[in-house]
């Protein structure tokens, strides 16, 4: 387990879901999943306008399709930097 999470950073979401994130991870980092991604992301909002790639994560409950069957998830653009 020690080298599987050397790095990373154990996080909970809004929702209360469980994650492993990099170590990078910080409070107000957002969860994404971008169009042709295997995996869940981490950004960060620069501003209103920009975001930094964080990193890929791991959240469980969210990995095979959930968070894009959930209703109450939006889709919105990101302007990566």
């Amino acid at each position: 387990m020690k080298s599987s999470t050397f790095g990373r950073r154990f996080f909970l979401t809004k929702r209360g879901f469980m994650g492993l994130g990099p170590a990078a991870t910080t409070l107000g980092d957002s969860v994404c999943v971008l169009f042709g991604g295997q995996v869940l992301y981490v950004l960060r909002e620069n501003d209103e306008l920009t975001h930094e790639f964080i990193g890929e994560c791991y959240v469980h409950g969210m990995m095979d399709g959930q968070a894009c069957d959930d209703e109450s998830f939006s889709a919105r653009q990101f302007v990566l930097v």
